[in-house]
């Protein structure tokens, strides 16, 4: 039921030229879309209402940084060597999941799990 409430909204999406999946002649990539020329307009209307929203007070201002971090700036700060997320993989369905977030359900506080006890929870 819900497949097809997905299906059907990306599929007016998509006629309408709201998003459309980036790549899409190469393949396409999940989870990448493309902005057509009326999801652009809503986009930038949505970023300029934000924005001044934010800004209009005078004590917030806007910046402007480059998406892509060189790995340099994400081992000074700790990301590297100090942040690492468990991964589990579906048998089934071969889908890959956050450990932690399947132990939520078992466990007061899964993100405390070291891989030993995660591995014993699943």
């Amino acid at each position: 039921m819900a497949d097809r409430r997905v299906d059907r909204l990306t599929s007016v999406l998509r006629r309408r030229g709201i998003v459309l999946p980036s790549f899409e002649i190469y393949g396409g990539i999940s989870g990448l879309i493309d902005y057509g020329p009326v999801g652009a307009r809503i986009r930038r209307r949505v970023m300029d209402n934000w924005v001044d929203h934010w800004t209009s007070h005078g004590d917030i201002v806007e910046i402007d940084s480059p998406t892509i971090t060189p790995e340099a700036v994400l081992v000074a700060s700790g990301h590297v060597g100090e942040f690492s997320d468990l991964m589990a993989e579906c048998g089934a369905c071969g889908n890959a999941f956050k450990a932690n977030h399947l132990a939520e359900g078992r466990h007061e506080n899964p993100d405390s799990l070291g891989v030993d006890e995660i591995n014993a929870m699943l």
